[in-house]
């Protein structure tokens, strides 16, 4: 199923309907994204004065990339939502502007497909939001047990992302107060001129903000309670462990969801907190309401690499193995080397790698596809993990056949990747829902960036709700594969001011 499209005349009247709410990029336009360099030091602002300055703004996203880059993203030209099987695109041309909005029947991918066709072209305007992991139900025939059967009590959608012509970043190696416009000029709304004199006022204001200090104390209302408990966990792993020496699969990632009452007006300050406790290269802040204080919102510190394409180049460095930060220097270079030194690791990774392989073989250029680095070391503040790196090539500019081949992610499901699904499916209690799907930016052009979102939280209906995954092997222990739950949320946990509850 992951190769279907829409017949052509249903693929034409989706593209036509979108034409309603948005028009076609102009064609002759300039057809790049053009960084207008702003002036420096006078209206200098910190990263952090900017979230304060443009948070409440409608479609406020922030993303976060290695190196000190930030993005940030408001007011968007349209916002793409699926939820099972209906599509709502609502876009507003001009700033000050009547709103159009459609509703009709279509999955995620063909929604992406016909928003490509209907929008792209020179002018690379950017989609930036997540895609859901229950998007898999669309790709393949899952039964016995399916992701998208399981109980949706957060309802949010399964896609989300919202159109943007324009992005305010923020490179912390950049000369100048680091600061930068990158504009398409997609639909002729403004002009350069104006886009940089609105730029340069949200930084002079920006700059007078004050930035106020993480709230201390517990966040939380209420406990936080797992679904699975310790004790079901356990015993869906031994389930698990049992598939396997059965000879059903190799390897299944299997979650349980830590959740929590927590009022809309604290999601602002765990984030703050969360960030300081787990900085990360694709860290992402995704309003899915008009303001950052209210519900609902995802919360991402994800360290892993989903995706990247880059004028053809596909890149995928799956995460496998874990083992916490020790106490002193002695006891953190022990543990880095236990985990460099462990065979059930270095065979969960090489399983995964192998099924990133596949992935992306499917729509790359034959030969193109090769491991350029595995089993390499990456230490986080909170964490050791072990990384590989893909490469291939894509013969054509095509990223939503890359996405129909790739997703969900390798690592957050298993080997053989259908059957790991329906294994999970079939021990989780609830939808995983944005986490552990795909988080980032897609560019009309065809370059794209996502991440896996793991570390990841989502909010609605004053609740949070964080998944923390491991992936289970023939040699996998009950009790060691909690604790390795627990490692992993102990950033989110932290930030909420809050355990577990028994």
């Amino acid at each position: 199923m992951w190769s279907d499209r829409l017949s052509a005349a249903k693929k034409r009247r989706l593209i036509e309907r979108l034409h309603a709410v948005l028009p076609a990029p102009d064609p002759h336009g300039r057809g790049a994204v053009t960084p207008l360099r702003l002036p420096g030091p006078k209206i200098t602002a910190t990263v952090e004065q900017m979230a304060e300055e443009l948070r409440n703004e409608p479609g406020f996203a922030w993303l976060d990339g290695g190196g000190g880059n930030h993005r940030f993203f408001v007011r968007p030209l349209a916002v793409l939502s699926v939820r099972n099987g209906r599509a709502t695109v609502i876009g507003q041309i001009q700033p000050i502007g009547p709103i159009s909005r459609i509703t009709v029947a279509a999955g995620g991918f063909d929604l992406l497909e016909a928003a490509f066709a209907a929008w792209g072209g020179p002018a690379r305007a950017l989609l930036v939001g997540y895609l859901g992991y229950e998007l898999a139900a669309e790709l393949e025939t899952l039964e016995p047990a399916s992701p998208a059967d399981l109980e949706d009590d957060l309802k949010l959608p399964d896609l989300h992302l919202a159109l943007y012509d324009e992005a305010l970043c923020h490179d912390g190696h950049h000369d100048g107060g680091g600061w930068r416009l990158e504009s398409t000029d997609a639909w002729h709304t403004r002009g350069d001129a104006e886009r940089v004199r609105d730029a340069e006022a949200r930084l002079a204001a920006a700059r007078k903000r004050e930035v106020p200090e993480p709230e201390t104390g517990r966040l939380a209302m209420g406990p936080v309670t797992g679904r699975p408990n310790a004790r079901g966990f356990m015993a869906a792993v031994e389930r698990t462990v049992s598939r396997i020496r059965r000879g059903q699969i190799y390897q299944a990632n299997v979650c349980r969801r830590l959740e929590a009452k927590l009022p809309a007006d604290r999601l602002w300050p765990l984030w703050q907190r969360l960030r300081a406790a787990s900085p990360a290269d694709h860290g992402a802040w995704l309003s899915l309401t008009g303001r950052a204080d209210r519900n609902g919102a995802v919360l991402s510190v994800s360290p892993e690499l989903f995706l990247s394409v880059r004028e053809g180049i596909v890149t995928t460095q799956p995460i496998k193995g874990t083992r916490p930060r020790g106490a002193t220097p002695r006891e953190d270079r022990a543990l880095a080397r236990e985990l460099a030194e462990s065979a059930k690791d270095q065979a969960e990774l090489a399983m995964i790698v192998d099924v990133a392989r596949n992935d992306l073989g499917r729509v790359c250029t034959t030969g193109s596809v090769e491991v350029v680095r595995h089993a390499e070391l990456m230490t986080l503040p909170t964490l050791h993990h072990l990384v590989s790196t893909v490469r291939g090539r894509l013969p054509a500019s095509d990223s939503v056949s890359l996405l129909r081949a790739a997703f969900p992610p390798a690592s957050i499901t298993g080997a053989p990747k259908i059957q790991a699904i329906i294994v999970a499916a079939s021990e989780e209690e609830r939808r995983r829902g944005p986490a552990m799907g795909a988080l980032g930016w897609l560019s009309l052009g065809g370059d794209l960036e996502l991440s896996v979102a793991i570390r990841t939280a989502a909010a609605a209906g004053g609740r949070i709700a964080y998944h923390a995954g491991c992936g289970i092997t023939a040699d996998s222990d009950p009790e060691l594969e909690l604790e390795e739950t627990a490692v992993k949320a102990r950033a989110f946990l932290t930030a909420l001011g809050a355990s577990e509850s028994p």
